[in-house]
């Protein structure tokens, strides 16, 4: 697939993974659950999610483990950089904007899991939050 002006560019902290994205009509959030801590080591995830055929690899493989009954997480076996997770159904990919090559590109509009979120983290922003998954979560 080649690139167009809108496709978007990431990858792991060592260049081994490379991707690129079509970010059209991507839904972008904030995840405040276990899990997503956990994998990216931060008190909130950010992540864009988008459709399987609006993501593809460009160079390497990455690793990756089942974090739970229905999805995969994905990183990089060389630096372990938190790449993106997918859902068994193969419906969606969620990547974390960390890695894009311009994470300014794609702001987050809700946060998800809200109900998990650090009693320390002070977020002033008024974007809807949800106590779980948001409604319009493909995953």
């Amino acid at each position: 697939m080649a690139l167009t002006a809108t496709d978007l560019e990431g990858g792991c902290l060592c260049g081994a993974v490379r991707y690129r994205l079509d970010p059209a009509a991507a839904t972008v959030d904030y995840c405040h659950c276990k899990m997503c801590r956990r994998w990216s080591g931060a008190p909130v995830s950010a992540w864009a999610q988008v459709t399987v055929a609006q993501f593809h690899l460009t160079k390497g493989k990455p690793a990756s483990f089942a974090s739970s009954a229905h999805c995969q997480r994905h990183f990089c076996a060389a630096c372990g950089t938190s790449l993106y997770m997918t859902d068994d159904e193969g419906r969606s990919v969620g990547l974390m904007l960390g890695t894009l090559d311009n994470p300014e590109a794609l702001a987050p509009t809700a946060h998800g899991w809200q109900s998990r979120q650090l009693a320390w983290l002070a977020l002033s922003d008024n974007l809807p939050r949800w106590p779980e998954d948001p409604p319009y979560d493909l995953e």
